[in-house]
């Protein structure tokens, strides 16, 4: 298994400096969410069509991989005219996944709206992401259903993935299923199959209200154990270090947290 981190992590960043960064601190890949203090990638040039090319090429050169591009795509609100919203944004973003020669899109099951049920959301979800998917193969990408929100555990996901005929995988996040009370073997023994790349995250205190931010073996999450289930199932792909700091500004900066993790999972790899 390599180690890879997201863009989360140093989220005013330009695509040279994130690259620096992975250099620096001896990572394999890295996952795009925000760059310059952005979510929206097709805004900034890096990423135009006509510059997309060079940008594929500076990782390439660079060593890295460009594993997953994060996205927030649920078809889970029921906001007039969100399906096209959404799948309006899965063309932009496949469009940059493809000229990074990266295989896949994370997106969201998405949280339960207010007077809804699970099982309205889990057919809107599938409707839209029967159609996403058929998109996204167009452009050569997969799409990853990431464990969050309400569709954290396996006993939520797997709905979901069978739905949609099996066609899209899964972002193991430790964190989520972890905090909902689904134990660390159960969620490997039911989603390893579709499992195509973990986040890993440490937390302190949490539950399935909420959660704070730790670094890495500083919380209460067993990430030993998820490590240790992973190699046994024989999964091969990256552990990706999602250190929320576009979300979370307080926490530490990427030139503590970056190497921090790298000596941290070295040690238990």
């Amino acid at each position: 298994m390599k180690l890879a981190f997201s863009s989360l992590s140093c989220p005013s960043c330009n695509v040279d400096e994130l690259i620096r960064m992975a250099r620096k601190y001896g990572y394999d890949g890295v996952e795009l969410r925000t760059l310059e203090n952005t979510i929206n990638l097709w805004e900034l040039e890096d990423f135009s069509p006509s510059m997309l090319p060079a940008t594929c090429e500076k990782f390439r050169l660079a060593g890295l991989q460009v594993l997953v591009v994060g996205t927030s795509i649920s078809f889970a609100k029921t906001d007039p005219g969100n399906k096209e919203k959404q799948l309006d944004l899965l063309k932009k973003f496949s469009l940059i996944a493809r000229g990074l020669d990266c295989p896949y899109l994370r997106v969201f099951g998405g949280p339960i709206p207010e007077g809804q049920t699970y099982g309205e959301v889990l057919s809107r979800d599938i409707e839209g992401y029967r159609e996403a998917i058929s998109i996204a193969e167009y452009y050569g990408v997969k799409l990853l259903f990431e464990t969050h929100d309400d569709f954290s555990t396996s006993t939520a996901m797997l709905p979901l993935l069978e739905g949609t005929g099996g066609k899209a995988g899964v972002i193991w996040d430790i964190l989520h299923p972890y905090r909902f009370g689904e134990s660390m073997e159960t969620t490997c023994k039911h989603l390893i199959p579709y499992v195509r790349h973990v986040h890993i995250k440490d937390s302190a205190v949490y539950s399935k209200d909420g959660f704070d931010i730790a670094l890495p073996g500083q919380g209460r999450v067993p990430i030993p154990l998820a490590v240790s289930l992973l190699k046994e199932a024989g999964y091969e792909g990256y552990l990706c270090f999602e250190w929320e700091k576009h979300w979370h500004p307080d926490i530490a900066n990427a030139d503590i947290s970056l190497p921090h993790y790298v000596q941290y999972m070295r040690e238990i790899l």
